[in-house]
């Protein structure tokens, strides 16, 4: 059985337990285990409460909630309007290389440009 679905709801707390409950009652459609029903609802409840606390400024309203259930498959997405994370910067390049030369007493050229 293959059950999909996409909500946009509010950025108000009492969004949440509606996404929650929807969340529940496809799962146990589906048949998926209680114990996983249980720790998705959880999952779930937590990031849409993030998402309701710090989705984006006072313009964005709103915030989505989409699951698929497929099989043994089950993803869930919540997407607000809010910063998200600064990435992390890359590490240099050549390090492995270079600590390795720097170990036998050599020096290691700067990485080719690119």
């Amino acid at each position: 059985m293959s059950i999909w679905w996409s909500l946009h709801l509010r950025r108000e707390a009492a969004s949440v337990p509606l996404a929650r409950r929807l969340l529940l009652g496809t799962m146990e459609t589906a048949g998926v285990d209680p114990d996983i029903c249980y720790d998705l609802a959880v999952a779930l409840s937590e990031a849409c409460a993030n998402a309701v606390e710090h989705g984006g400024d006072a313009a964005s309203e709103d915030y989505r909630v989409t699951a698929f259930i497929d099989g043994d498959t089950c993803r869930i997405e919540i997407t607000d309007s809010g910063p998200g994370f600064r990435p992390r910067p890359a590490p240099p390049a050549g390090g492995a290389a270079r600590k390795r030369r720097r170990r036998g007493g050599g020096r290691a050229p700067p990485p080719p440009p690119g």
